[in-house]
């Protein structure tokens, strides 16, 4: 599965990749992590001389039991490949699952 680079990916390409999971694989082949669901994308204002594109992506878990603390992790997605970004926990919805957020800016 092809590494996609953070500075490729735009907030397109993850609206258009919503319908699929996001899985967070373990270092042991076959063992998933955690399984996340792409809830919403908000797009941030452009910053002057910065041609960065900036927006957030908000995922939800599917587990109760564990919640991964902020950092990179390792996501693999069927359309988008795999890539590793910057994930933080920001809240557990009402099924006690946790809430994620990722920025890019």
């Amino acid at each position: 599965m092809i590494m996609r680079a953070p500075l490729d990916l735009t907030a397109d390409e993850f609206e258009a990749a919503a319908t699929h999971p996001f899985d967070i694989p373990s270092g042991e082949a076959g063992v998933l992590i955690e399984r996340l669901t792409l809830r919403s994308v908000t797009r941030k204002p452009p910053l002057p001389s910065f041609d960065r594109e900036r927006f957030s992506l908000f995922l939800d878990g599917s587990r109760t039991d564990i919640a991964i603390d902020g950092q990179e992790v390792l996501l693999s997605h069927e359309t988008m490949g795999q890539m590793r970004l910057f994930m933080v926990p920001i809240g557990r919805n009402p099924d006690g699952t946790v809430r994620y957020q990722i920025v890019f800016s």
